[in-house]
């Protein structure tokens, strides 16, 4: 009869411990583009990674979610290489209804601390501002001026449709026609604030929105790796190589769409949207990486920026990266060609062809944010108008010092 209590009593305080214990702290990659291994938590610092997912080089971009961690203090480390933005990342207590830094204190380039509110069961981590499909479906969704066409460029290989958005003025034919895409690399999300920001200029009920409607044709591609930026990838120095190498094999359906596309529009203009690297490992400034060659027509444009400029984020056009400099040099494009080099090379009409670089916390010290960057796109459609309409701020080369 002893053996028998003993049981129960062993039973007992077995079941107690389980129940009583505190919830069980849950961290998975259940969230919109979500990205994360999760290898262990030891007291109060999780131990996890970012998951490559197929590129040969460590790359930075992840997004989680942590469940049953109300009131709790925790430090979270990435294990394999730096991975967190100057301002820490986005925190989302809303399940992505909006975001916030989380200040920069307690951040490093590979861990950041948390304290999680009391009545916060559900909370989501993001290296930057996401920008998904979605979101870009919703934004055309809302009341706009103007008509535009909505279409699907092609499917992915995973059968996914690739959007694209083109506004053509109705009664005439148009002076100017500017193609965009974004998200080449599809972690770079940020940038697609700023390419919002222009289009919706041209949706505007405006004098500067009815102007472009009637004289400028406009093309997007606003989801160039479409798999990618729906499944969280890193699409950076992806193998064999990424979406902006295959300009020469074209591997990828939407590539070889997108260069279909711009060979039939034969735009006088193609911007491509794009994010840096992270943290202090590279500039904190917008900017373009020149190609090898560069004429009048781009310093121009870049000048025009500088000049109509919205956002406070303090583009300068001494910031621009000419070739041959820092990264921007012959060994970057070892694994194939990139969009800009292909269009400049095979688009007869081009006059400005160039890649936007838009940071991730900082830009020339002031914070970067989604408005911040949508207002700076509004700004470059007036800078566009500018340029259309033939002001010219730079009209000669730069003298080379020998």
């Amino acid at each position: 009869m002893r053996k028998l209590y003993l049981i129960i009593a062993v039973t007992f305080v077995t079941l107690c411990s389980f129940s009583c214990s505190p919830k069980t702290v849950v961290i998975d990659d259940q969230v919109p583009a979500g990205n994360i291994v999760f290898e262990r938590i030891l007291n109060d610092t999780v131990y996890v990674h970012q998951s490559l997912r197929g590129s040969k080089k460590a790359w930075f971009y992840w997004a989680f979610r942590v469940r049953g961690a109300q009131g709790k203090k925790l430090t979270f480390v990435f294990t394999k290489s730096f991975a967190i933005c100057e301002r820490g990342p986005v925190v989302s207590l809303d399940k992505g209804k909006s975001y916030e830094y989380l200040a920069e204190e307690g951040s490093t380039p590979h861990s950041f601390t948390y304290t999680f509110p009391d009545d916060a069961k559900e909370v989501w981590f993001y290296e930057c501002h996401p920008y998904t499909p979605e979101m870009w479906e919703a934004f055309l969704k809302a009341p706009h001026k103007g008509e535009f066409e909505i279409g699907v460029l092609c499917k992915t290989r995973k059968g996914r449709d690739v959007p694209f958005f083109r506004m053509t003025p109705r009664n005439s034919k148009p002076k100017f026609s500017v193609v965009l895409s974004a998200r080449h690399h599809c972690s770079e999300a940020p940038a697609m604030y700023a390419l919002e920001g222009l289009v919706a200029t041209f949706l505007e009920d405006s004098e500067l929105g009815d102007w472009l409607r009637e004289n400028v044709e406009l093309t997007v591609v606003p989801f160039v790796d479409m798999d990618g930026a729906v499944e969280g990838d890193q699409g950076k120095w992806r193998l064999p190589h990424d979406h902006n190498r295959d300009y020469t094999e074209f591997l990828y359906p939407e590539t070889a769409a997108l260069a279909s596309l711009i060979a039939e529009t034969e735009p006088q203009m193609f911007l491509d949207f794009h994010n840096p690297k992270l943290y202090k490992y590279n500039d904190n400034y917008i900017y373009t990486p020149y190609k090898e060659y560069n004429g009048v027509a781009e310093l121009n444009f870049s000048a025009l920026i500088e000049k109509y400029q919205e956002g406070g984020l303090k583009y300068q056009t001494s910031d621009n990266l000419p070739y041959g400099t820092s990264w921007n040099a012959k060994h970057n494009y070892t694994d194939g060609m990139n969009v800009t080099t292909w269009v400049a090379t095979n688009i007869k009409t081009i006059e400005i062809v160039r890649t936007f670089e838009f940071p991730f916390a900082y830009s020339n010290g002031e914070f970067v944010y989604p408005n911040k960057l949508r207002k700076f796109g509004h700004g470059m459609a007036r800078a566009l108008r500018a340029y259309v309409e033939g002001e010219v701020l730079v009209d000669k080369m730069p003298e080379i010092e020998e």
